[in-house]
């Protein structure tokens, strides 16, 4: 049996590694401002709003279903074998979209670049799933810190050196694959007995295993639904501002809207350490333990949003001034209302988290169904007229649609657990087959 590690130690590193790998995305957008022009830093946004979407479906939350699968009903193999797949398809898809949508040259091979290099994470994602059921949250938070440090490095030499983003995405999937092949690999064989994943891989007989990757991807397709609408959301409105106010608005709207993504890190980091364990009380049908995790959660999630949505107002235009410069900073408004959608989001990833342990997926797909259609309604009525101001409130209106639905599904599941209901068991009888600011992973 697993020896149950500090959840306060879990979470302490979850945090400290999270921000500094928050602040070093962040800083990659710095450095494009900087090193660039809003028009670059524009082209670099778009290219991380097309590939997002699908590189994030590709990855099917595998993570989440990975750690909290308590009954261990598929192995390491299985889906480290279905990620490799999805990445594949993944990248040539991006590329495919950036040569038919009609791209410059340039950014249809930033585009390709940034696909690869979301598929190098995505690979460490199944290797974070096996330290993370573990409760070895060291592990990835050590991955993660040497990924940030590595990635600003290298970008920043390959932006000062060339100019090029084109060179710039290069680095930064560089720098992730040497994080994934150097550190995540062998850090999982030294903890799961030597044990060597690609060798494993290629040693399963896959016709024999078909019965069980099938089976694992009839669970996992939801999620990646899931993820696809999770990552429209806050993409869609970018896709309508760049059309109607081009990409240098785009990336004055990407670099502040990526400070959100700070305190995300704070609530995504309490969820990796929490969503093992409520998975286990929902296997074990303990409503009290479960509805009580639940609710420290999104009750901490939500002190994180007003701490932002203040941080906004009392200091947000000295900030904007420090960090990107004064032409950021008279976007004040802009960045409240970011702050604003920010904080709805935080509470919604809470509840999520605690849906995807509670297998309650078809229904997370029809409630991110509604918030996208909701935000994309909104941003079309309001981004044409209000600018990058109308595609923060349509980002605010889709949240606030998605909360009141994942309210009632948590809800709804803690209640069954009430009534001590059986756990639908993957596969079988009972199954419901159907969860970030996008960061620059």
């Amino acid at each position: 049996m697993t020896r149950r590690r500090s959840a306060g130690r879990n979470f302490a590193w979850t945090l400290s590694a999270g921000l500094v790998y928050a602040l070093a995305q962040w800083g990659v957008l710095v450095l494009y401002a900087r090193l660039g022009d809003m028009a670059l830093l524009g082209e670099f946004a778009l290219g991380l709003a097309i590939t997002a979407p699908l590189m994030l479906m590709a990855r099917m939350q595998l993570r989440a279903l990975q750690a909290t699968d308590a009954r261990e009903a598929y192995g390491f193999e299985h889906y480290l074998g279905l990620m490799a797949l999805n990445v594949l398809g993944g990248v040539v898809l991006c590329g495919g979209i950036a040569l038919v949508a009609g791209y410059p040259a340039r950014a249809g091979f930033v585009i390709t670049l940034l696909a690869v290099a979301k598929g190098f994470e995505s690979l460490s994602d199944v290797f974070y799933g096996a330290f993370q059921r573990a409760e070895r949250m060291v592990l990835i938070a050590r991955s993660l810190i040497a990924k940030s440090v590595l990635s600003v490095v290298l970008v920043a030499l390959a932006l000062w050196a060339t100019g090029s983003p084109v060179v710039a995405a290069a680095a930064l999937g560089l720098s992730w694959a040497l994080v994934l092949f150097l550190f995540d690999v062998p850090a999982y064989r030294r903890e799961f007995g030597g044990a060597r994943p690609w060798r494993r891989l290629w040693q399963v007989p896959w016709r024999e295993q078909g019965v069980r990757l099938r089976g694992l991807l009839g669970l996992a397709y939801a999620l990646g639904v899931v993820a696809l609408l999770g990552s429209l959301r806050p993409n869609v409105p970018r896709y309508l501002l760049e059309a109607h106010a081009g990409q240098a608005e785009l990336g004055v709207y990407a670099a502040l809207a990526y400070f959100s993504a700070l305190g995300g890190r704070v609530v995504q980091s309490l969820g990796q350490v929490l969503s093992p364990r409520l998975g286990r009380y929902h296997v074990a049908g303990d409503s009290r333990r479960y509805g009580r995790t639940l609710l420290g959660f999104a009750g901490g999630a939500a002190l994180v949003g007003v701490c932002a949505i203040v941080g906004a107002v009392l200091l947000g235009r000295q900030v904007l001034t420090l960090f990107y410069g004064a032409p950021y900073a008279r976007d004040l408004g802009l960045f409240v209302w970011l702050m604003v959608a920010a904080a709805l989001e935080y509470v919604g990833v809470s509840l999520q988290v605690a849906l995807t342990a509670a297998r309650e997926l078809k229904g997370q797909v029809l409630m991110l169904v509604l918030s996208v259609v909701v935000v994309a309604l909104a941003g079309l009525w309001w981004v044409p007229s209000a600018g990058p101001v109308g595609a923060a409130w349509a980002l605010a209106l889709g949240w606030l649609a998605e909360l009141g639905c994942s309210g009632w599904l948590a809800l709804r599941s803690w209640r069954r657990l009430g009534r001590k209901e059986a756990y639908p068991v993957p596969g079988g009888p009972g199954t419901q087959v159907a969860n970030g600011v996008d960061t620059v992973a």
